[in-house]
């Protein structure tokens, strides 16, 4: 079975979130399981600087709308990268200080189109594997321009929320006919839709987990798609995102100054209490330390955080916050940051590293979002016997079962509405089980058992090739 996954990021090369992980993922995961699997990418400025030994394939040029546009297409190993330097060799992926890049409609769906001659003229594929709006034009490219070909085409939704909607002046732009400029095709409230387009072209559609596979089918969270979904809800799934456990380790990981595994937390206790130290935190290991590690933005629940804040910092705990995002919530972030100086430390940037050390050292991981696609943090903190507490929503619904009452069987916290309220009171769950050891311990053990590696999930997407029709 060949395979080609076209995404706008992938590790080990670029990524700016989880959309990077996944991709960079399943293709290796894929490939231990014997599909020959290729990653097609953009190439960056970031790749470019990595100096990388890329071997050239060829050099061709394309026509979109008035525009003869020339790349190249270079390979290092598994992966392919088109290359355009106007529009790919900038200092960001997608946006500037003031917003997105302008010409992002031209970016990506140049991006799609080559990508798709770059696997025709490659000898095709079975399967064409894309990722999120930014490549979501290629399954539209391909039955539209291309009818006669037999490739598979899978779309996967990351987050429905971003959907890539532009002017509906760009059509002639971009080198699709008028003809797809329809209520069943790109048009989306007088604009074009590009992930509309993916998912009325695509032969299926799926999404990141089970729960939000139901969920972008409703109101709230179909951000106004979830209409042209219903048509192709037969062909709509979900299936769950792994992480790389070899990555994600407390037995070996290089970030940790004490390594710790599920048979002995001892370097665990060593590792919170040398982040406390390093953080200019309390000390007192009475007090459960809570922590996040998120983008910080509403879909993340950061307003229940804030609201909640005050009366959580009446609790016995400490807490440590690392993200950036919106402005307004890491003014506000730094206000109480201020206010309860040596007990709530907020880090106002992206570091890989004290991420890694917050999920070792930290009891409890807080992930309230408004709604959650997958969700890999969660998955991270389980690993590292950090308990999530977490709201029920999408992947959260499907990888924490909250602590029963009777049976103290569970692997974490869970509460229900998207309110300060009830984040507060979750919270409150917490600290009481912070101070049952016993019971603590036995949380901690389920939740560092649980298998949350790509294996599982891998072979999930080949059994979904399988039932698009792939034989090989």
């Amino acid at each position: 079975m060949k395979v080609f996954l076209v995404a706008s990021e992938a590790v080990p090369y670029v990524k700016t979130g989880g959309l990077g992980d996944v991709t960079g993922s399943l293709a290796t995961a894929l490939r231990t399981l014997g599909a020959d699997t290729f990653l097609i990418l953009p190439l960056y400025r970031a790749v470019i600087a990595q100096n990388l030994p890329l071997e050239h394939v060829t050099s061709r040029s394309l026509i979109v709308g008035s525009r003869s546009l020339s790349y190249a297409v270079f390979r290092h190993e598994h992966t392919y990268f088109i290359a355009q330097n106007d529009l790919f060799d900038r200092d960001d992926l997608y946006t500037t200080r003031d917003g997105d890049y302008a010409d992002n409609w031209l970016r990506f769906a140049f991006f799609a189109h080559a990508t798709l001659e770059t696997i025709l003229a490659l000898g095709g594929a079975d399967v064409i594997h894309v990722h999120d709006w930014q490549t979501a034009l290629l399954p539209v490219y391909l039955r539209v321009l291309h009818p006669e070909r037999q490739e598979k085409t899978l779309l996967t939704i990351h987050n429905i929320a971003y959907q890539g909607i532009f002017p509906a002046a760009v059509l002639p732009e971009i080198g699709l006919p008028g003809s797809v400029f329809t209520i069943r095709g790109l048009e989306f409230y007088g604009r074009v839709n590009y992930l509309k387009g993916g998912i009325v072209w695509a032969d299926r559609i799926n999404t990141v987990s089970p729960s939000y596979a139901r969920e972008i089918l409703t109101d709230d969270y179909g951000y106004r798609l979830n209409g042209v979904l219903e048509t192709r809800r037969q062909h709509l799934s979900g299936i769950l995102n792994g992480i790389d456990v070899s990555y994600w380790d407390p037995a070996s990981d290089s970030a940790l100054p004490y390594l710790y595994s599920s048979s002995s937390l001892t370097g665990k206790a060593r590792d919170k209490e040398s982040l406390l130290q390093e953080a200019g935190m309390s000390s007192d290991s009475g007090r459960p330390l809570f922590v996040m590690v998120s983008r910080l933005v509403a879909q993340k629940g950061m307003d229940l955080v804030l609201g909640a804040l005050d009366d959580m910092m009446s609790l016995p705990i400490n807490l440590m916050v690392l993200g950036t995002g919106d402005a307004g919530i890491e003014t506000a972030l730094e206000q109480k940051a201020a206010e309860y100086h040596g007990r709530f430390v907020f880090n106002r940037r992206f570091d890989e590293g004290l991420a890694h050390r917050m999920y070792a050292a930290s009891d409890f991981f807080l992930m309230p979002s408004r709604f959650e696609p997958c969700g890999l943090s969660q998955m991270i903190a389980l690993r590292y016997g950090s308990i999530p507490v977490v709201r029920r929503t999408g992947g959260l619904k499907d990888t924490i079962q909250d602590v029963h009452p009777k049976t103290g069987l569970g692997n974490g916290i869970s509460f229900d509405d998207a309110t300060s309220f009830d984040l507060l009171e979750a919270v409150k769950r917490a600290v009481a089980l912070f101070t049952d050891k016993t019971s603590l311990r036995r949380i901690q053990a389920i939740g560092m058992g649980c298998d949350f590696s790509w294996q599982a999930s891998a072979q999930e997407y080949l059994a979904l090739y399988r039932a698009m029709g792939v034989s090989s």
